[in-house]
């Protein structure tokens, strides 16, 4: 999967909004794209996964997570 700069830009927007995400794909695609370039965005947390969490009407949120608390692929 191939994560552009405005899945980057979109996954920070949605980060800093606590916007719900309705596909499960793009909350995972965001999660990875906000762990792997979090160095770009020194406003929000550094060296932690962000994770995809799901919420009770669906949707997803994203959210940092410590190390100690994630799953190898970046679940809780």
């Amino acid at each position: 999967m191939l994560i552009t700069e405005k899945d980057i830009l979109n996954a920070k927007k949605a980060y800093d909004n606590r916007e719900e995400i309705s596909d499960e794909s793009t909350a995972i695609l965001y999660a990875k794209a906000l762990t792997r370039n979090s160095k770009k965005f020194p406003d929000i947390p550094q060296k932690v996964k962000y994770v995809a969490l799901k919420q009770k009407s669906g949707n997803f949120i994203l959210e940092a997570r410590s190390t100690e608390t994630c799953s190898a692929d970046g679940r809780p």
